[in-house]
């Protein structure tokens, strides 16, 4: 579709790309004030939300697309994409060509997500339980729930609405089916859903 076709045929994507390229230098302007290293080729539908711990890493490989804008996505964006680092320790790293439309990536040790990832519309992507499980240590330190790192892998398409939690593992290839709530190790080249792993054969 050339440029004449897609302001005749779909307006509302070419008002999104025009508010896009307005917005993207003062985008990368506050990343980098804040520390967070990002590479070339990246589109920001929107102002995210970054939360980094001093001393903590967030690192975005090129051609990151990030929808933040409500209408940026067929789907709906509940809430501009948060990207938030809980400790000093903690990491956060994007692989290239990776896209992600709202939701949450929360990390207290590390979450690491491989190139040609497209994360789905309202996503939680979460290390951490933030609050322990029981309610005696809550009572006298609740901020203190456990953490495990999660890897995602490359290539992989997560559906809208899914959460992952922590200590996940999703291999190369794989697909997570929409509002799926994800607490164990997916192998590559497999579909989740329901709470069942099937091979992806197509």
């Amino acid at each position: 579709m050339n440029l004449i076709d897609l302001i005749i045929q779909t307006p509302w994507r070419a008002i999104s790309e025009l508010k896009m390229l307005i917005l993207k230098p003062f985008v990368i302007f506050f990343l980098k004030l804040f520390g967070i290293s990002i590479k070339d080729g990246s589109k920001f539908y929107g102002f995210p939300v970054f939360q980094r711990w001093q001393s903590s890493q967030i690192k975005i490989g090129r051609n990151f697309t990030n929808r933040n804008d409500f209408d940026s996505n067929p789907l709906g964006i509940n809430h501009p994409t948060i990207i938030s680092t809980r400790s000093k320790e903690a990491k956060i790293i994007i692989g290239d060509n990776v896209g992600i439309s709202g939701g949450s990536i929360c990390a207290e040790n590390s979450i690491i997500i491989g190139s040609n990832t497209l994360i789905g519309s309202n996503c939680d992507i979460i290390d951490t339980d933030f609050h322990p499980i029981k309610y005696q240590r809550r009572l006298s330190n609740p901020n203190s729930g456990a953490s495990k790192p999660i890897r995602i892998g490359k290539n992989v398409f997560i559906g809208t609405r899914s959460i992952i939690l922590k200590g996940v593992s999703i291999g190369d290839n794989s697909v997570i089916a929409a509002g799926s709530v994800v607490s164990k190790n997916v192998p590559s080249n497999s579909i989740y859903i329901a709470g069942r792993i099937k091979k992806n054969e197509k």
